[in-house]
């Protein structure tokens, strides 16, 4: 998990996984104020393995808590 180099007042990550033919592939995840959006490679169904799920668990976790401060 690592945030991504472009600069913006949006929150920006990529998270690395495979798709389903074990092609590299990335999850990006933007915040947008009180929004957040999943961008996913088009038609592919991701698949972590545990470290890469736990990875996705703890920015969802870091990306609730932006959320819930841009809210209030």
């Amino acid at each position: 998990m690592r945030p991504t180099e472009e600069h913006s007042d949006d929150l920006r990550w990529r998270i690395p996984c495979h798709d389903s033919g074990g092609e590299n592939r990335s999850v990006s995840i933007l915040v947008m104020g009180d929004r957040v959006a999943v961008v996913l490679p088009p038609g592919d169904t991701l698949i972590f393995d545990p470290d890469e799920a736990d990875d996705f668990a703890a920015l969802l976790d870091t990306i609730a808590t932006c959320t819930e401060q841009s809210s209030t």
